[in-house]
C-alpha cells in the first residue's frame, strides 16, 4: 500500500534572490544620455555597427560592439535592446534608440491642436488617385464602384428592419436573431 505525501506547495510562499544578468546602472546611464539629446553619443554608438552583418539579433550586436569598444555606456546602450527582434540595419537600431530621446519623442507626437481638430483628409502620395498610380491602361475604368479610401467606414444594413451595423459579424448575429 502506497502512502500519499500531502501537497504543501499551497501552504507556503517561497522566494529566491536572483541577480540581474545585465548591469542596469550602465543601461540607465546610456539611456539618460540619449534622453538628454546627446547626438554625438548616438552617432558614435551607431558607428560601432559598421561591418556588422544584418539582419542581426541583440547577442550578435553586443558581440560585435564589445569587439569594437570598451566604452561601457555604448555597450549598455545596446544591452538595452530587445533580444527577440531581428534588427534589419543600423538605421532600424538608430530609430529604436532615438525613441528614448525627448527631442525625438516631441517630433513624432501628435500636437494638442491636431488632437482637438484632426485632419481626416487623405494625403496625396505621388499625386492623383489610385487610378493614376496603379492602373495599367489609362482608358480602363470601373463603373461598378467609386474610388473609396480604405479608411471609409462600411455600414451593414438589415434588409428586414433597416438597422445599421458597423461590421458584418453583428449583422449576421442580428439576422439570426430576427429569424432570417
Amino acid at each position: 500500500m502506497t502512502r500519499r505525501v500531502p501537497d504543501r506547495s499551497k501552504d507556503t510562499i517561497d522566494s529566491a534572490v536572483h541577480r540581474s544578468m545585465v548591469d542596469t546602472e550602465k543601461i540607465n546611464r546610456a539611456i539618460e544620455r540619449v534622453a538628454r539629446g546627446d547626438d554625438d553619443f548616438i552617432d558614435d554608438a551607431i558607428g560601432k555597427l559598421k561591418d556588422l552583418q544584418f539582419p542581426a539579433f541583440k547577442h550578435k550586436i553586443l558581440e560585435h560592439v564589445r569587439n569594437k569598444t570598451q566604452d561601457q555606456d555604448i555597450i549598455g546602450l545596446f544591452e538595452g535592446l530587445d533580444g527577440y527582434i531581428a534588427f534589419k540595419d543600423a538605421y532600424h537600431i538608430r530609430k529604436i534608440i532615438e525613441e528614448n530621446g525627448t527631442k525625438y519623442k516631441q517630433q513624432y507626437q501628435i500636437s494638442d491642436e491636431t488632437r482637438k481638430r484632426p485632419n481626416f483628409a487623405r494625403q496625396k502620395i505621388r499625386g492623383g488617385g489610385i487610378k493614376e498610380r496603379e492602373v495599367a491602361n489609362k482608358s480602363e475604368e470601373r463603373k461598378d464602384y467609386p474610388e473609396i479610401p480604405p479608411t471609409t467606414q462600411s455600414n451593414y444594413i438589415c434588409d428586414k428592419c433597416g438597422k445599421e451595423f458597423q461590421n458584418q459579424h453583428d449583422l449576421v448575429n442580428h439576422k439570426r436573431f430576427e429569424g432570417d
